[in-house]
């Protein structure tokens, strides 16, 4: 039952996030609100080939004064050998900066985050370090982009992601309480 709900999962948010994407123009406004909440997307890319493609996903929506962000995959892209050290951090480092211009598309910043989960394919051929090392790197990256306190933070083990490159997914939830009119 726990595979299925990690393939639909990853189904829903694992597409290939980690493309270099330009940055949203700042007069134009993506978002889409109904319903007591607002998707949110970074540019053009995101609208037409997540929110608007084959899956119908938000990159993050804004529920209240939470964020929640689908999972943007870090992965071995064009890769013709497997993904040593330098590769999987620069390959994590890319992730990162597709979910900072998702978190800043929403109004928000990374110092935001309150929880982060991460899955990750620790057996894949696709990649030369072990578990350890997988998930060293990401909390190397991920002091880089979020400063103390730490947010809670659960790293699962998985068997496959969406799409077939992908080495970790990594999925975040922010605190962005929304501004009290007067």
């Amino acid at each position: 039952m726990h595979n299925c709900f990690f393939v639909v999962a990853l189904l829903l948010t694992g597409l290939s996030l980690t493309a270099n994407s330009a940055a949203q123009d700042a007069n134009v406004d993506l978002s889409v609100t109904d319903h007591g909440r607002t998707a949110f997307m970074a540019n053009e890319r995101q609208r037409r080939g997540w929110y608007d493609g084959v899956y119908h996903f938000s990159p993050a929506v804004r529920g209240g004064d939470y964020i929640y962000l689908s999972g943007v995959v870090a992965g071995a892209y064009g890769a013709t050998e497997p993904l040593d050290r330098d590769g999987f951090k620069a390959s994590v480092v890319r992730a990162f900066n597709t979910i900072d211009e998702i978190v800043k598309a929403a109004g928000a910043t990374m110092n935001q985050v309150v929880k982060m989960r991460t899955f990750h394919v620790f057996d894949s051929p696709l990649v030369t370090i072990g578990k350890a090392e997988q998930v060293q790197v990401v909390a190397e990256v991920k002091g880089d982009f979020i400063s103390e306190p730490h947010p809670a933070w659960t790293a699962v083990g998985t068997t496959a992601l969406l799409p077939d490159a992908g080495l970790v997914e990594i999925e975040i939830i922010l605190y962005s309480p929304i501004a009290k009119q007067q």
